[in-house]
């Protein structure tokens, strides 16, 4: 079972109203705007939530609050469901103490040195025919010729839930909210993590983004949770362990596994390689791979213990 296990930053805890007020989030430095789940969870204020809330954020938000959940959990496991979570570039540049080091990995990787000036947009679009990407974020200097660096930040989606037994995701932040104001004595379910489907959306895009700042004369740096990477570890061909690396070469993939609970960066890794291998040697279109393919015997077996759908003539 999964539940709520960060509310606008901090662990959900029982009647903690004070840190409800403002809806702050504590990476972005602003009222929270749902991260990666602004379109799943936008709640309107007239219901019991609205009194845990001060009328400014009610203003800032048009009325309505937006999913806060930055976290959900298991007994064994912890994911991030908000990319902001995980990284964020905030406006004042004064990054979240829990994202210090990472942000200096990333930015260092990034060819920045301390002092430097970034220049930061984030969620560009880029479209023409045959690619039509959204870049989470792009860093460049303050010289026009410097090359953009993509930054992408991958963490989890989360399953539909059930609504009906209050675990789909506005559920589960209207109970969370309630549990954490004192007014609801359990927090509830919340819906689970998809990791398949946050594998497959990465996988078509980690080639090709990389592909693409390669060619610009930058790089892309894949920000991603540890949770996943080990996903991916355990399901793909991909030899991690041959990619682990300590600096980046020009025309490479470059990862960096984060973990939530390690604000102090020491348990940071870094993966880097070439697209596609050179003299047998490792590469990332061996995340595209099965980690072994099942025997036909195996497949045989499956299908004779199974009855067919239908047995039809051809026409």
């Amino acid at each position: 079972m999964y539940c709520v296990n960060e509310l606008f930053g901090l662990p959900l805890q029982h009647n903690f109203k004070d840190h409800l007020r403002r809806a702050q989030c504590p990476y972005m430095k602003a009222v929270c705007d749902g991260g990666g789940n602004r379109d799943m969870a936008r709640l309107p204020y007239d219901n019991a939530l609205a009194s845990l809330f001060d009328p400014e954020v009610l203003k800032e938000g048009d009325n309505h609050i937006s999913c806060g959940i930055c976290s959900v959990k298991t007994k064994k496991e912890k994911w991030a469901i908000c990319s902001r979570r995980l990284l964020t570039f905030p406006t004042d540049g004064n990054f979240a103490e829990k994202q210090k080091n990472l942000a200096h990995r990333v930015l260092t990787l990034a060819g920045f040195s301390v002092g430097d000036q970034v220049r930061v947009w984030s969620e560009i679009a880029i479209k023409e025919k045959g690619f039509n990407y959204r870049m989470d974020y792009i860093l460049r200097g303050i010289n026009p010729n410097d090359p953009p660096i993509i930054v992408e930040v991958m963490t989890a989606s989360t399953s539909g839930g059930n609504k009906n037994k209050g675990s789909d995701i506005a559920s589960a932040f209207s109970n969370a909210i309630l549990y954490a104001g004192g007014l609801r004595e359990d927090p509830g379910e919340s819906p689970g993590v998809n990791k398949r489907q946050v594998w497959a959306r990465m996988a078509s895009q980690v080639i090709v983004k990389s592909q693409a700042a390669n060619n610009w004369g930058g790089r892309t740096i894949w920000v991603i949770q540890n949770e996943l990477l080990e996903y991916m570890r355990e399901n793909t061909g991909l030899p991690f362990e041959k990619l682990q690396s300590s600096d980046w070469k020009p025309q490479e993939v470059n990862i960096i596994d984060a973990d939530i609970d390690d604000p102090t960066g020491n348990s940071l890794a870094f993966y880097a390689g070439p697209i596609r291998a050179k003299n047998g040697g490792a590469c990332w279109l061996e995340l595209l791979t099965a980690k072994r393919v099942p025997t036909f015997a195996k497949v045989h077996s499956v299908l004779d213990a199974a009855k067919p759908d239908v047995i039809l003539k051809a026409p």
